[in-house]
């Protein structure tokens, strides 16, 4: 007569099949998270505190990345980063841009006088935003003036970079 043996999958040597789904549910929730959660940008910090004119004077403290720039002295063009050229850029319009520090970003000209810089990074689950302020991977839209979440899945609108006219070009600032 033949005997059926009996297996069980916690009486084996080697690592049973409870202990392996388990630890792959662990990994798999530990990649989650981690595409979810976003580090801190550099550009974060980065708010324009106020521009000066040449005569010294201190003008308004520019919001949410916009700068209005008239004038600015030549030593301090010399040593700024241009970001691209202002006729590049009609008014109501935008491009997508490298920052100073090699970033992807987007600058608005928001008037004939004034632009705004915004992360190119949509806080989502960073796919970079296209320069009409759509994000191509899960449809987040922002406001070209502020970076502020419009609709879509993000949590929160763009990161300002801070962004300046200097003659006929946009520099970083």
């Amino acid at each position: 007569m033949t005997r059926k043996q009996d297996v069980r999958p916690d009486q084996s040597d080697g690592v049973s099949r409870r202990t392996v789904l388990a630890v792959g549910a662990a990994g798999a929730t530990t990649l989650t998270l981690a595409a979810c959660s976003q580090a801190p940008s550099p550009n974060q910090a980065q708010v324009s505190a106020a521009s000066t004119t040449a005569g010294g004077a201190s003008s308004a403290v520019p919001t949410a990345g916009a700068t209005s720039t008239s004038a600015s002295s030549s030593s301090g063009a010399a040593a700024q980063k241009v970001l691209a050229k202002l006729s590049d850029i009609p008014v109501g319009s935008a491009v997508a841009a490298k920052g100073a520090d090699g970033s992807e970003i987007i600058i608005s000209r928001t008037s004939d006088s004034a632009v705004a810089g915004f992360s190119a990074i949509c806080p989502h689950q960073g796919c970079t935003v296209a320069p009409t302020f759509a994000c191509p991977c899960h449809g987040s839209t922002f406001d070209s003036k502020t970076g502020a979440r419009i609709s879509g899945p993000t949590p929160t609108g763009l990161s300002t970079v801070a962004v300046a006219i200097s003659g006929q070009n946009i520099v970083a600032g």
